[in-house]
């Protein structure tokens, strides 16, 4: 949870703050139309450095209270639920999962329920099945559309949205020439996909 706003730079512990609480897992302890989840992976998006810092960019998503829990992203596994909708040991995809081992979530903002047997691996779902991927994919083959044999240009090609962009493009047939913001990203792009990198 935020505790002071950082203006610039990395966050550090002056700015964030690790609690430990009790929370009841009983099923009288939650509200009607709510599920208790326990988190099994949490998508840390670059959004939300602009809802800690206050700074809008664009984004309609309003900034965190100081000494509230970051939100964000994320699978988990219904423990207790008040919703007809969802039963304990349902794996699902929520966009305001807390950063915590478990959070009460009102059930309108499950987004969907995961079958964990499908042979999709879960945190797929909150990267290239989820916000990243969905803006790869909008921007590649919704707005772009380029033509096989297009030269395409994708500006932090080592992000989450970049990597995926520069992958559809590819598979489109074009050649993909990505920047990144450092060496370090720009040897880590190097290894791991077929883009010509561009610090």
């Amino acid at each position: 949870m935020p505790g002071l706003f950082p203006a610039e730079g990395v966050p550090t512990s002056d700015h964030l703050k690790l609690r430990t609480v009790t929370l009841s897992l009983s099923p009288d302890s939650i509200p009607e139309q709510h599920v208790i989840l326990e988190t099994l992976f949490i998508s840390v998006e670059p959004y939300l450095r602009s809802r800690i810092t206050g700074r809008e960019d664009g984004l309609y998503n309003p900034q965190f209270n100081l000494d509230e829990v970051i939100g964000g992203f994320g699978v988990g596994r219904v423990i207790r639920s008040k919703d007809s909708n969802h039963v304990e040991g349902d794996i699902v995809v929520s966009p305001f999962t807390h950063f915590a081992e478990y959070c009460v979530v009102p059930s309108q903002f499950v987004a969907r329920r995961i079958d964990p047997n499908n042979g999709i691996p879960l945190p797929e779902y909150i990267s290239s099945l989820g916000l990243p991927g969905f803006a790869a994919w909008v921007g590649i083959e919704l707005l772009a559309d380029p033509k096989p044999g297009s030269n395409v240009f994708i500006s932090a090609a080592a992000g989450a949205v970049g990597m995926y962009a520069g992958q559809l493009a590819k598979l489109r047939g074009c050649t993909v020439i990505g920047s990144t913001g450092s060496d370090e990203k720009d040897n880590n792009k190097k290894a791991s996909l077929p883009v010509t990198p561009r610090t």
